[in-house]
């Protein structure tokens, strides 16, 4: 079938077969993704009503939504073939990773714990696997196992099952793999949950062992060993097992389901060492008092940052990546403003979107203790989002847990999670924090949504993008006037095109003050307002108290906020407080070390602190993040001016602002580096082509200023620096420190200027 259609399924290859049919990978065209496919065999459903069954099972399957389960999302026909639609897990099955001998302790707790927490989930829906082998898990290329079929073996026909064992039991709809079958589903095929506890524990036996726990010479001797022998102990095998993790697989693979763990709850906290129950002390049926032994309780999680991977989309719509992507920023940023604890913010951790590497790495490339991985399913009104945290030091699952909620919810929701996680790890959180962290009551769900469309496009951070936020912006305040984050995000879409020039400072900063205000009249809490409006008072009023004011509260209020320390950084280096900026700019980079501009922001203060050597090493280690950031070398160019590599610095600016056919953009900087390098002829018809483009597009007259100022033709550099006052141009709040001003520090009408601009002192 390779290189057909299914439905709208084009199949690409073949994964495997099972009793049920046959998988493949397959692309989605519409969806534009990789789905696994698996088409039934003739014989699978002979008839209408079983067909009926299966779609029923189908739905009620698709709405298990946890990190550690493969979502089915579809059950289809086209031209008499059945066919159900998965999610594709990339990795290695337990299966074929268990060919290889057996795995660590370790390694077999942390897949025995996600395997549990998949369990749980399910069987709080009322949903039983069934049919839990080592080839229904994953492993995938993070670490973490992904549990398949869940409940789907009850359709499954062949040798693979037990139906070829009818004659032996009388019972001719008994399912599942014969070496991980509970003895209760062998003598009557009765399943509960606790038969996929039993199957549990014979993966964790193969797992830590290399075999099953039962090996018959055929399947009638394997029927009987697992209906009336007890099963070997671990370290009868493997000596080296620890004696906690022996009594725990005894007491799965205990005969008598009522002598197993209760559930997976109570199996997950064995597992991790937690348990208030002895797992060597099963309960018996008179119900005599517990054993006074205990298992000692594992070492509590040291976790002091982490960081909040991007949550998944789980609805099968790429048009709501925006939902997803807002639920992501909204733990952050719950997060965040919990003072002892290091949260990487939303731009370093979106670098891992739609990427799949170990959890390991991503630690160390973070620095962090933990990670918090989840999905999100939107279905009208009602959301579900699962949520796991991971201790990376043990590679354990601290805790796994999955919310659903109304829309109108949703505030409750972010903050129950939020303090679930806090409580979890052990953190100090201060009663302001947790006061700040109450849900604020009821949203609209319209204008929820709007507001998370708006925050999607304008982390886009293009003009177009931008310009559209504020249209969503505004459409969410239509459906409610007092939703105060939504004026956060109109303040920084106005105050963005007023710093790229596209409004004009007057207009972009006056109708960002606006919004901040009015946002803070509804809600002096939010961190984003008080960010936004110290912004306006650094760049539009040049009120350096209020801009100071304004920063240190968002800091005060949310002390991860990344953007928010970045631009205190920023306002301290323009004032000459350069040991503050710089210690607060690798704040900055500390909570978002992928984030491009962080990086710049350290290079800035190190250059305007006259580090010029620094600034060159910080700018060169954002580059080799993203070669392609032109902020990045043009920054890097204006540093190695200063040191004296003037032909070097032209060529960097050179790639940091070709345009269309390679051709250089006209700039003050490009003007300048020409200038510094000898290049006067060239440095003249830049400086021309500024001036016929500024006919058509504000042009910064603090720019024009500045390469007059390198020429020494300090009155016209003093002329443009007139004209920068009067127009209100934000560059203007390095009069005090740029160096390329340097040449008119010593006149007059200059100290008047910084007076006037209150940096004199």
């Amino acid at each position: 079938m390779i290189g057909q259609t299914v439905g709208r399924y084009r199949i690409v290859e073949r994964l495997g077969e099972g009793g049920m049919g046959v998988v493949f990978r397959a692309e989605d065209p519409r969806l534009e993704r990789d789905v696994a496919l698996k088409v039934l065999k003739q014989d699978a459903l002979f008839d209408e009503p079983s067909k009926r069954r299966l779609r029923l099972e189908a739905r009620a399957l698709s709405r298990l939504l946890h990190p550690n389960i493969a979502t089915l999302f579809d059950f289809d026909s086209d031209r008499g073939v059945d066919f159900l639609v998965l999610e594709f897990v990339p990795g290695e099955s337990l299966a074929r990773m268990l060919a290889n001998g057996p795995l660590p302790e370790t390694r077999a707790r942390a897949i025995a714990l996600d395997v549990t927490a998949a369990l749980e989930s399910a069987h709080e829906q009322g949903i039983v696997h069934r049919d839990l082998k080592p080839g229904n898990v994953v492993i995938t290329p993070r670490g973490r196992a992904k549990v398949l079929d869940f409940g789907l073996a009850r359709f499954m026909p062949g040798p693979e099952t037990l139906t070829q064992s009818a004659a032996i039991s009388g019972a001719s709809a008994l399912v599942g793999t014969p070496p991980y079958m509970s003895p209760e589903q062998v003598r009557d095929g009765h399943v509960d949950a606790r038969s996929d506890l039993y199957a549990l524990g014979a993966l964790l036996f193969e797992m830590t062992t290399g075999r099953r726990p039962f090996t018959g010479n055929d399947l009638l001797s394997l029927l009987y060993q697992i209906a009336h022998e007890p099963a070997p102990l671990l370290r009868a095998l493997r000596p080296g097992l620890s004696a906690e993790l022996e009594a725990v697989v005894a007491r799965c693979l205990e005969k008598a389901p009522p002598r197993r763990f209760s559930d997976a709850a109570a199996l997950l906290r064995a597992l991790r060492g937690d348990s208030s129950d002895d797992p060597r002390e099963a309960p018996t049926r008179s119900a005599l008092p517990a054993a006074a032994t205990r298992l000692e309780p594992g070492p509590a999680a040291t976790i002091r940052s982490l960081v909040v991977l991007p949550f998944e989309n789980r609805s099968g719509d790429p048009a709501q990546e925006f939902f997803s992507d807002g639920m992501t920023d909204a733990l952050i940023a719950d997060l965040a403003q919990i003072a002892a604890l290091r949260v990487i913010s939303r731009t370093s951790a979106m670098r891992y979107k739609g990427t799949h590497p170990a959890l390991s790495q991503i630690a160390r490339e973070l620095g962090v203790d933990g990670v918090v991985e989840g999905s999100v399913l939107r279905v009208g009104d009602r959301v579900r989002i699962t949520v796991q945290l991971v201790d990376v030091a043990s590679d354990r699952s601290l805790w796994a847990q999955s919310y659903e909620r109304s829309l109108s919810d949703i505030l409750a929701l972010q903050s129950e999670v939020a303090h679930a996680i806090a409580d979890e790890i052990r953190i100090q959180v201060t009663p302001e924090e947790r006061a700040r962290l109450r849900p604020k009551g009821a949203v609209n769900p319209a204008a929820h949504v709007a507001y998370l469309q708006g925050l999607f496009l304008w982390n886009r951070y293009t003009t177009e993008s931008v310009q559209e936020a504020i249209l969503r912006y505004q459409e969410a305040l239509a459906f409610d006037p007092n939703y105060a984050v939504a004026y956060a995000g109109l303040a920084n879409s106005y105050i963005m095109l007023a710093n790229h020039h596209v409004l004009p400072p007057r207009e972009g900063y006056s109708l960002g003050r606006k919004a901040a205000e009015h946002g803070l009249t509804l809600d002096d809490s939010l961190s984003e307002l008080h960010t936004s409006l110290g912004w306006i008072h650094r760049l539009f009023d040049w009120d350096w108290p209020g801009a100071e004011r304004e920063c240190l509260r968002a800091v005060e209020l949310n002390p991860g906020h990344a953007f928010g320390r970045s631009r205190y950084a920023l306002l301290l280096s323009g004032l000459g407080r350069h040991e503050e900026a710089i210690a607060e700019a690798r704040r900055a980079h500390e909570l978002d070390p992928l984030d491009l501009l962080t990086h710049t922001v350290v290079g800035d203060t190190l250059f305007f602190a006259r580090r010029f050597d620094r600034s060159v090493a910080s700018y060169r280690k954002c580059l080799e993040l993203d070669p392609t950031f032109g902020a990045a070398h043009t920054d890097l160019a204006r540093s190695l001016e200063h040191v004296g590599r003037t032909d070097e610095a032209v060529e960097e600016f050179l790639r940091g602002t070709a345009g269309p056919g390679g051709r250089p953009r006209p700039s003050t900087g490009l003007a300048i580096l020409y200038a510094r390098a000898g290049r006067q002829d060239d440095a003249r018809a830049t400086m021309e082509a500024l001036f016929a483009l500024a006919q058509r597009q504000y042009v910064s007259p603090f720019g024009i200023a500045s390469y007059y100022a390198v020429t020494g033709d300090n009155d016209r550099a003093l002329d443009w620096l007139e004209r920068a006052y009067a127009e209100r141009d934000g560059t203007l709040v390095w009069l005090k420190v740029h160096p390329r001003l340097d040449g008119l520090r010593g006149e007059s009408r200059f100290r008047d200027l910084l007076a006037r601009m209150r940096l004199d002192s």
